[in-house]
């Protein structure tokens, strides 16, 4: 069996694949994970030092300075790297050796060789930065290697290629991932009728449209907003009315989704402010749809995935409402459950 490992990158959370296989029962069986896009420094190497080893939290050495990765990265609240160059940061090479050392302490398996590497792109983004991100995953990395793999004779560190790489509109990953159990007679197929998968991510609102399963570029697009900018929107209401500046959007975002931010001098009840979200998401999918209008007759499917699904939900039903949109099971993983898929369907296994 192929090593395929797919990586989405996010500004929000980054999510590698490396596998997927039904269970006993006949269920499907991912092997992934997901973790913040934050990539805090690393002042000392605590383990080193005496600290605890944690296999959540991974340093990363590139350009000769430490940085933090994985799920315990950081204890506190991080800000997000919401660079339009995010590709060219250290920030992006760290998550990307993060996910591969993930993958292959999941995997029990040193992986110096990657027969196929899938990442992806923003749809804007995508003709313009495609062949630069590839270059980039093509290059030699140093991973650390897990210490459950760390037996006699194995360095600390080993040199990770990829023998092939693909880099897709980071939207075709959920659409790939929809059609994995629809029969071959669905619609989805056909090269009549028109898909659109809505993206919308941490710092961009994607939409993608397809002609069966071959995309439509000219019809997709997307522009900056997406969770950020909901979150921000809050944070500033937020700060207006209790006087508290500006907060980090993790702490608005965790707030929102347990009714309540508790700032250890006060508690600030989140629920009125779902209010504040709606009318966010409302004006973003009111812009996206200025820019589709054209082509609304021709749409046969329209799939709703992604991290900040949750958050357009309401307003899309509202503004779409002769079609029937289907919020992908797992959205957040989508993208990157595509991503593998389609990368596995390279080889004729």
């Amino acid at each position: 069996m192929p090593d395929v490992i797919a990586i989405d990158v996010g500004y929000g959370n980054t999510k590698p694949v490396w596998s997927h296989d039904p269970d006993k029962s006949g269920k499907e069986r991912w092997g992934e994970a997901c973790f913040p896009s934050i990539t805090p420094m690393a002042m000392v190497d605590e383990e080193s030092t005496g600290g605890a080893y944690n296999p959540d939290r991974i340093l990363i050495t590139v350009r000769n300075k430490g940085y933090y990765a994985g799920p315990a990265a950081s204890m506190g609240i991080e800000a997000r790297t919401l660079d339009p160059d995010y590709i060219e940061s250290d920030d992006h090479e760290v998550l990307l050796r993060a996910a591969i050392h993930w993958a292959m302490r999941e995997k029990r398996a040193l992986l110096p060789a990657i027969d196929m590497l899938v990442v992806g792109l923003p749809v804007s983004g995508f003709s313009a930065r495609g062949k630069r991100l590839r270059d980039i995953a093509l290059a030699p990395r140093d991973v650390p290697v897990p210490r459950v793999l760390q037996t006699s004779g194995v360095p600390a560190v080993i040199t990770v290629r990829a023998k092939q790489v693909k880099v897709l509109p980071q939207p075709f990953g959920s659409l790939r991932y929809a059609a994995q159990n629809l029969p071959d007679t669905d619609e989805l197929f056909s090269d009549r009728a028109l898909s659109m998968v809505i993206d919308p991510g941490y710092r961009t609102f994607d939409w993608f449209v397809a002609n069966g399963m071959r995309p439509e570029m000219k019809l997709s697009g997307s522009f900056d907003g997406g969770v950020s900018n909901i979150l921000r929107q809050v944070s500033q209401k937020i700060g207006y009315e209790h006087g508290t500046g500006s907060l980090e959007f993790d702490q608005v975002e965790e707030g929102l989704l347990r009714g309540a931010i508790n700032l250890g001098y006060k508690v600030i009840d989140t629920r009125p402010y779902q209010a504040v979200v709606l009318d966010a998401a409302r004006k973003e999918v009111m812009a996206f749809l200025g820019r589709i209008d054209a082509n609304k007759a021709r749409l046969r499917r329209v799939f709703l995935t992604g991290g900040g699904a949750s958050y357009y939900k309401l307003a899309l039903a509202e503004k779409l409402p002769g079609y029937q949109i289907q919020m992908l099971d797992n959205g957040l993983m989508g993208n990157a459950r595509g991503f593998w898929l389609s990368g596995y369907d390279d080889f004729d296994v």
